[in-house]
C-alpha cells in the first residue's frame, strides 16, 4: 500500500495541491511552467522544492518523492545540478552587477542578466535528473526588461524542462506570465492542523496551541518560530511595540517621524511592523465584532477586547482598510512620510 502523498511529501496542509501534483508527476502529464501563490510563509518554496523531488526520484512512480534517493538528497541539500532556486542570493553571487556605483545598496529586482543566464542554463540537459528545474522564488522581482526575455523560455522551454513561478499572489505577476503558467493556489492552514504539526515535533501544547494562534494560518511561519526560540521572542516584542504605535499618541507621532524618516534603512522592519499593527487593528475589528476566537495576538487577549470596545466597528473598519492601503502604498514606492502620515489620520483616537 503506497504512502499518502501529503506524508511522502512533507507538505502540511494544501492536500488537494499536493494530490494535484503528485498525480501528474505519478502519471507523467506534467506541464511546462506552473505558478504557485499563496500568502507570506504558506509554503509555496517547500511545495515547489518537494516537486522538485518528485519529477527527479527514482522512486516507482507511485512512491515519488521517496526522500532517500540521490535525486531527492541533492536536492534536500540543495545541491542538485539540475534545480536551480532563483532569488536575489543567487542573483548576486551567480550574475554579480556589471556596474553598481554604490555596492552597498543592495539591488532590488531580478535583472535581464540573470535571465539571460537561465536562458542559457535551460537548455543544456539534465546532468543527473529527468528534468531541469528553475524555481524562480519571487517573480515579483522580474524587472519588466527580464520579463520580456524569458516569456519565449516560459512558453516552450525545452521538453526536459520544467519552470515554476513563485508569487504571493497571481495579481504581482504579468498577465503574459499567468497565461503562460498552470497556476497553484495556496492558502492558510488551520489553527488545529498547524498545532497537531508543531506537537508531532515535540513542541509541548500549550506552546504549540500559541504559536498556531499566531501563525494565521502561515505554516512556515509557525515551524521557523517554534524551532527558533529567538524569533519568537523578536516577534513577541514586536507586537508590543506595534501595540505602542496603535495606542498611544507617542507612538503615533513616531510613526510618520522616526519610523518614516528610517523606512528607506530600515524596509524590511518597517514593512513587518506596519503588517503587525494592520494584524492589531483586524483582531481589535473581530474582537468588537464578537469573534475572540479567531484573534492571533495571544499576547493582547487581555488588552485588547476592552480597547476594541471603546471604538465603533464603523472606525476600527476605517483603521485596518488605512493600514492595508498604507502597505498597498509603499509596495508602489509611495513617500513613507506621506503615506504613513495618512495612515494614521485615519485612526480613531
Amino acid at each position: 500500500m503506497s504512502t499518502p502523498a501529503s506524508d511522502r511529501w512533507a507538505i502540511i496542509g494544501h492536500d488537494e495541491q499536493v494530490e494535484a501534483l503528485a498525480y501528474a508527476v505519478a502519471a507523467d502529464h506534467v506541464s511546462h511552467a506552473y505558478l504557485i501563490t499563496g500568502p507570506t510563509s504558506s509554503g509555496k518554496t517547500t511545495l515547489a522544492l518537494a516537486f522538485a523531488r518528485a519529477l527527479n526520484c527514482t522512486a516507482a512512480a507511485s512512491e515519488r518523492p521517496c526522500g532517500v534517493c540521490e535525486n531527492c538528497r541533492r536536492t534536500i541539500r540543495g545541491s542538485h545540478p539540475d534545480v536551480t532556486v532563483v532569488n536575489m542570493a543567487w542573483q548576486d553571487i551567480t550574475v554579480p552587477p556589471k556596474r553598481r556605483p554604490d555596492r552597498s545598496t543592495p539591488r532590488q529586482e531580478l535583472s535581464i542578466d540573470s535571465v539571460h543566464h537561465l536562458r542559457k542554463d535551460v537548455i543544456t540537459r539534465p546532468v543527473l535528473g529527468r528534468y531541469k528545474l528553475q524555481i524562480i522564488d519571487d517573480a515579483g522581482l522580474l524587472s519588466d526588461a527580464a520579463i520580456d526575455a524569458y516569456l519565449k523560455t516560459l512558453e516552450e522551454p525545452p521538453p526536459f524542462a520544467v519552470i515554476v513561478m513563485i508569487a504571493e499572489s497571481a495579481d504581482r505577476v504579468t498577465e503574459t506570465i499567468r497565461s503562460r503558467c498552470r497556476v497553484i493556489e495556496l492558502g492558510s492552514v488551520s489553527r488545529e492542523r498547524i498545532s497537531a504539526a508543531l506537537r508531532d515535533r515535540g513542541v509541548e501544547p500549550v506552546s504549540a496551541e500559541r504559536v498556531a494562534r499566531a501563525a494565521h494560518g502561515r505554516v512556515g511561519w509557525a515551524l521557523d518560530m517554534a524551532a527558533t526560540p529567538a524569533k519568537m521572542t523578536a516577534y513577541r516584542e514586536m507586537v508590543e511595540m506595534a501595540w505602542e504605535h496603535v495606542t498611544t499618541p507617542v507612538g503615533r507621532v513616531a510613526l510618520s517621524g522616526a519610523v518614516a524618516r528610517d523606512y528607506s534603512r530600515r524596509r524590511d522592519q518597517t514593512l513587518a511592523l506596519l503588517d503587525t499593527i494592520t494584524g492589531i487593528w483586524r483582531d481589535a475589528l473581530l474582537s468588537r465584532a464578537g469573534l475572540p476566537e479567531s484573534t492571533v495576538f495571544p499576547d493582547l487577549a487581555d488588552r485588547l477586547p476592552p480597547w476594541a470596545a471603546s471604538h465603533e466597528l464603523r472606525d476600527l473598519h476605517r483603521a485596518l482598510d488605512a493600514s492595508r492601503q498604507c502597505l498597498i502604498d509603499l509596495s508602489n514606492n509611495a513617500q513613507a512620510r506621506i503615506a504613513l502620515h495618512a495612515m494614521v489620520m485615519q485612526w480613531p483616537d
